[in-house]
């Protein structure tokens, strides 16, 4: 009783469960399931698995040890392999645990396993793992009479040696299962229980820490108190593997194997899916009658049966869970199913979502339908995350409205929502476009436009806008403008002026191109920008307008060399354009000055100067070729013969009462000169004095 007692705190644990990763090779004949991803510390098994006796019979049990001991080899002391072994055994009395064991002569491995797990109401399949996981007996070669001595590490604790009281195949067979019962009978008399958060060590030195596991089961606790260690992270990283130096592998290889050889420790994929049908309401149920047998060797050992209303689907590392017929099960198969990236569902359809809608999740994707018989569409990945941290269908874009869809500009994907899209590529990850701004950005070809988005969709600027930068370009959206593009030295120019904040507001359009010289040119609610080589300079106000009047950048003008510019006297603006300058004030208007007339006027001062603004345009078809303009204080004549020369007062009235450019004066020679007393002024036809004295003009 002292040596059971001892037993009974804990001290059984298995020597290989820290020093030796596995035992053994790889599963054999086995494709892999196991993703210990799925590895869940608290319930490593479940109940119902733990203790199915009936899984397997004694012939089944040998077929698979055919199966797994194919390449196996007697050992050099002439042991057998597991699949070959015999023996005699005794009779043992049942107890409180186990129904006791009936001796025969020359019972298989099979056999005594079979009747062990019945005894003590352990799954065989537990059993065969325990056997594997401690020695290798399973898919091991070259055995020798110690593996079978200590097979399944029964009283062989980590630190000290194995009792040999439990020595032997048949005994630690039958003392395993039975400990386990005991572990179940009297939970509070072990260390680690069921239903509660344990402390559990990493490995046998106490320096490798220890974690918080809050065990679900009967079953996982009994793991825990035969072999008292979780794995680590770099275990469950290592698959079957080393990890470091602080990796226990006892209850790791236990999920490995098991789920490798048997499936789910949650559930066996047949009576999984028989299980999530019944639960469902069986035949009276939403899935109805039974519609096909069940159908396994599926992706990662899945399984899938169908029904009239939809089909159930399980895998190892899924479970068992309804795809019900309808847009659901249409999409997920003309996604492939399981085998395309989507993987297997992870749980059933849930609907009340906004406005109705419904969504399921999957092992790679979710499939979302804005309503309940609606459409369902695919959304995974980055993408879906970045969704996600919209609000998902609560949010700005709303539900999907298509599968995403890849083969984009360097390997990027699209998934369109009702307000808008999320774009990824590997380079910027995932950018949400919104609105009308993923509408403009489709009209203008997406990625081999304007190219992939730098950011998400901004919004809060001027008057409620919103703008977003992409590789080549932006696109800015007002409710009063909509959304259009600014682009390469237009945008520049536009970002000089205060962008949306400033007096050119939003644009109104695009670029209008293949305008002379190959320029461009963009509206915008505040003025307009006209492009052409390098150069982009801001049109404003009248003298926008003006220069449009006379034919914008195929008129008179050209295109403008320097922005419009206020703050002249009187409150005046100015431009200059290739072929002039446009002078505004509220009094004058918008006039063009250009050419000698202009360098005429530069030259008395400008608007500040004798002559002011302009108060019409250049007349033209005067005598001799010439043309005119007047100023506010004068005028400026100009003739091929004479040039560009002012007239202003005190000659100005004289000149004009005799006629101007048709009277006997004709064109001024040279402006006015101070001369002693007065002004002077030469004309053609002679010359004019103004004295200061008298305040008369006199000549010629």
């Amino acid at each position: 009783m002292r040596r059971l007692l001892r037993l009974a705190v804990g001290l059984v644990v298995a020597a290989a469960a820290v020093a030796v990763p596995v035992l053994g090779p790889d599963p054999a004949g086995t494709t892999r399931a196991a993703d210990l991803q799925y590895f869940d510390p608290g319930n490593i098994i479940s109940d119902a698995v733990f203790w199915d006796a009936l899984a397997m019979d004694a012939p089944a049990i040998q077929a698979f040890l055919e199966a797994k001991g194919a390449r196996c080899v007697r050992g050099t002391d002439g042991s057998p392999c597991l699949k070959d072994h015999v023996q005699d055994t005794v009779t043992r009395a049942a107890d409180d645990l186990c129904d006791g064991y009936q001796g025969a002569a020359r019972e298989s491995a099979a056999t005594i396993i079979a009747k062990v797990a019945r005894s003590c109401s352990t799954n065989p399949r537990v059993l065969l793992v325990l056997l594997q996981k401690e020695q290798g007996l399973v898919t091991g070669t070259n055995p020798s009479a110690t593996r079978y001595q200590k097979a399944t590490g029964f009283a062989c604790p980590d630190t000290a040696p194995c009792d040999l009281l439990y020595a032997g195949f048949v005994n630690q067979l039958y003392s395993a299962a039975r400990q386990y019962q005991r572990y179940a009978a009297q939970p509070t008399s072990y260390g680690y229980r069921a239903g509660r958060v344990n402390s559990i060590l990493y490995h046998p030195k106490a320096t490798c820490g220890r974690s918080d596991v809050y065990i679900v089961n009967q079953a996982t606790a009994g793991l825990y108190n035969y072999t008292p260690y979780r794995p680590n992270q770099a275990a469950l990283t290592a698959g079957y593997g080393t990890g470091d130096s602080c990796s226990s592998y006892g209850n790791r290889n236990f999920w490995n194997y098991f789920t490798d050889w048997f499936g789910s420790t949650q559930s066996v994929g047949g009576s999984a899916i028989w299980t999530r049908y019944t639960s469902s309401g069986g035949a009276t149920g939403p899935l109805g009658e039974v519609s096909s047998a069940l159908v396994c060797g599926l992706l990662h050992g899945g399984c899938y049966q169908r029904f009239a209303g939809g089909s159930v689907y399980w895998s190892p590392g899924s479970g068992a869970w309804i795809v019900p017929g309808g847009p659901f099960r249409d999409r997920y198969r003309a996604l492939g199913y399981e085998t395309a990236g989507v993987g297997y569902p992870l749980m059933d359809v849930v609907c009340g979502l906004a406005g109705g809608g419904c969504y399921q999740i999957y092992q790679g994707a979710a499939l979302y339908a804005a309503t309940a018989g609606g459409p369902a569409w695919m959304v995974r990945g980055d993408i879906r995350k970045r969704w996600a941290r919209t609000g998902s269908e609560n949010g700005p874009l709303g539900y999907p409205t298509a599968d995403e869809s890849c083969g984009m500009r360097g390997g990027g994907c699209l998934s369109p929502f009702e307000h808008g899209v999320v774009v990824w590529t590997a380079q910027s990850g995932a950018r949400v476009v919104s609105g009308d701004i993923a509408e403009r950005w489709r009209l203008l070809r997406r990625e081999a436009g304007l190219g992939y988005p730098l950011h998400d969709t901004i919004c809060g600027l001027a008057g409620g806008g919103c703008y977003q930068q992409f590789e080549r370009g932006s696109i800015y959206w007002s409710p009063a403008t909509g959304a259009h593009p600014v682009y390469g030295g237009i945008r520049t120019a536009w970002q000089a002026a205060g962008a949306e904040w400033g007096a050119l507001g939003y644009p109104l359009g695009g670029e209008t191109c293949g305008l002379p010289s190959g320029g461009c040119r963009q509206e915008f609610s505040g003025g307009t920008i006209s492009w052409t080589g390098s150069r982009a300079f801001v049109l404003r106000g009248p003298v926008r307008d003006r220069w449009r009047a006379l034919g914008a950048e195929g008129g008179l003008l050209g295109y403008p060399t320097t922005d419009t510019r206020c703050g002249l006297a009187d409150g005046g603006c100015y431009q200059v354009f290739d072929g002039g300058s446009v002078y505004w004030t509220e009094r004058t208007g918008a006039q063009v000055v250009r050419g000698g007339i202009r360098t005429a006027w530069v030259a008395t001062g400008w608007e500040w100067g004798t002559l002011g603004y302009p108060t019409g345009e250049e007349a033209y078809g005067l005598p001799g070729g010439g043309s005119s303009q007047s100023f506010v204080r004068g005028t400026v004549l100009w003739s091929p013969a004479t040039g560009a020369q002012p007239v202003t007062a005190p000659f100005l009235e004289a000149w004009t009462a005799a006629g101007g450019v048709s009277g006997p004066l004709g064109y001024p020679l040279e402006p006015a000169r101070t001369v002693e007393g007065g002004l002077r002024q030469r004309f053609q036809g002679g010359t004019l004095t103004y004295s200061r004295a008298s305040g008369q003009v006199t000549g010629p």
